[in-house]
């Protein structure tokens, strides 16, 4: 290959620039924090009862009812408990001992035991933690979405 002088000025300053670019776009690649969604209860589970401190929440035939009455209709109590199973959150870690937990219990067909679940209020937001490995991140505004209120 054959190139004047300038031509390979040319081809050095392009192949510097290429360089420049990945090694830029490379590193905001590799520090972008990875976020990890799931949701709170499998989808492969089927819901029977929500029961809460306040309220419960009970599946009647194919319908739903909240112990005392939280003036919700049919429909949205159907779509508060759907969250449970659809809405994706974003994953964090632990606390290893939360203050003053707000526990939730979900009871499922599958299962014998409920599965616990305990609300941990972190500032304006709130962490809901099933397990002692992972804790799941929920807004202030996506609190009604779960709770109705």
């Amino acid at each position: 290959m054959r190139l004047s002088k300038r031509g390979w000025n040319n081809v050095l300053i392009f192949a510097v620039l290429i360089v420049v670019f990945l090694f830029n776009f490379s590193h905001k690649l590799l520090l972008q924090p990875k976020v990890h969604e799931r949701t709170l209860i499998s989808n492969d589970a089927m819901i029977v009862e929500i029961k809460t401190p306040d309220f419960s929440i009970k599946r009647v035939g194919r319908s739903w009812i909240s112990e005392p009455n939280l003036g919700l209709s049919e429909h949205q109590l159907s779509l508060l408990v759907q969250n449970w199973q659809t809405l994706p959150l974003q994953t964090k870690n632990a606390q290893v001992a939360p203050k003053d937990p707000f526990i939730m219990q979900v009871y499922t067909a599958n299962e014998a035991q409920p599965i616990i679940v305990k609300l941990i209020q972190e500032g304006d937001d709130y962490l809901l933690q099933t397990d002692q490995q992972m804790s799941l991140f929920l807004s202030a505004e996506q609190l009604p979405l779960f709770l109705g209120r």
